[in-house]
């Protein structure tokens, strides 16, 4: 039906295609018939709307055409799974611009609109490209980094410019940082989101993206707050008009649990340190056999998780995993099969030396973040306790 519509509207439009007119430009522009803009929404507490969510809406007022082009997955329990495996499909949904704010109004969540400062050719060729994309079946593999509704809202506006280019003005300090600290500030509002990209995120947190993998929904639009529309023949104009539309106000914010990364896992590093102090003053070793189970159970799953998202799946992409050296299934496999034997002394000495170094290198990796650590730390203070009882043990033979 979009499809038919947009023939419709491209064959009605006060303008041709003739694209190198720039008289022709200039005639379109003045009648305004279409209005492309950018809808920007606030972010949610669900893990994979906690940045936001942006689309383009395309407005034909005279033809009661009003259509706001969305990047869009599923939001069932299999494809929150597939979300985090990073095998979640995605596809551009065109939804009547009332019922994508109503949707957004229910939710509580803010919604203000950015007008482009497109010519009308471009404002054509921008639809087009959209009904083009629109009418395909979720094929796009969405990922964080470069299949997003950030990236597919930049690319169509960039990819409506005729004989022009984008010139960034003034950025934000923030993405001048590597990518760690993008994910971090990006996911501040939410600190188990923020816990679970940078688990996943891997080695590419200390590289340096270009900027439009930097974007989040709100980044995008301050960025494009500054930047121009540069023509060959060197003018320009703003990317947007600076008209700027208050649809929904937010009425949930997003607050974050007080229960946070930091403060669990220094419970349970506290935890670990009393059991051993009991083990050791006291005598009592239950308690310390427990959390030996929870801590090689918990790092054997989550070594496993980090593993497939590491080399199977895509939500990031593939890269090397900081977070594999302190958390994957070896322990447990040399633990079944060698507990018994005297050289178990050497391994629990070799993995505390390779825990100690790993939490000393926290400054130069910027994967690597406190809550992190604190679990790590835990290993390592019962690794420490393993070698010297079984070295005290040694002795006494």
């Amino acid at each position: 039906m979009e499809r038919i519509l947009f023939i419709i509207l491209w064959l009605i439009a006060p303008t041709t295609l003739a694209l190198g007119s720039e008289k022709e430009c200039q005639i379109a522009d003045s009648t305004q018939a279409i209005v492309a803009s950018i809808v920007l929404s606030t972010p949610t507490d669900v893990l994979y709307s906690s940045f936001g969510h942006c689309a383009l809406r395309m407005q034909y007022p005279s033809e009661n055409l009003d259509y706001c082009f969305s990047l869009e997955m599923g939001t069932g329990a299999l494809d929150y799974y597939e979300f985090l495996s990073g095998k979640a499909k995605a596809a551009v949904v065109a939804v009547p611009t009332k019922e994508y704010l109503d949707s957004y109004k229910s939710e509580g969540r803010g919604v203000t609109e950015h007008i482009l400062n497109l010519t009308h050719t471009e404002k054509q060729l921008l639809w087009q490209n959209l009904d083009e994309e629109m009418v395909k079946p979720p094929h796009l593999t969405f990922n964080l980094l470069n299949t997003n509704c950030v990236m597919m809202c930049y690319l169509m506006v960039k990819n409506s410019l005729i004989n022009e280019q984008m010139e960034f003005g003034q950025l934000p300090e923030v993405l001048s940082h590597d990518n760690g600290d993008i994910i971090r500030y990006n996911s501040q509002d939410s600190p188990w989101g923020e816990f679970i990209f940078m688990s996943i995120f891997g080695a590419s947190s200390d590289k340096h993206f270009d900027i439009e993998y930097k974007l989040s929904p709100k980044m995008l639009v301050e960025v494009l707050d500054s930047t121009r529309f540069v023509a060959e023949n060197g003018t320009s104009r703003p990317a947007f008009t600076g008209e700027v539309i208050t649809h929904n106000a937010a009425t949930v914010i997003p607050k974050p649990s007080w229960m946070s990364p930091t403060i669990f896992f220094t419970i349970l590093l506290i935890i670990v340190i009393i059991v051993t102090l009991l083990e050791w003053k006291c005598n009592l070793s239950a308690p310390a056999k427990i959390i030996d189970v929870i801590l090689l159970s918990g790092q054997t799953i989550f070594g496993i998780i980090l593993l497939y998202m590491s080399i199977s799946a895509n939500l990031f992409g593939m890269h090397w995993n900081w977070y594999l050296i302190p958390f994957n299934p070896l322990p447990l496999i040399i633990w079944l099969f060698f507990r018994k034997s005297k050289s178990m002394k050497t391994v629990y000495l070799a993995y505390s030396i390779i825990l100690l170094a790993f939490v000393m290198a926290t400054p130069y990796l910027s994967q690597l973040d406190m809550p992190h650590q604190l679990i790590t730390t835990s290993f390592l203070i019962r690794c420490l306790s393993h070698y010297v009882k079984i070295k005290k043990l040694g002795c006494k033979a």
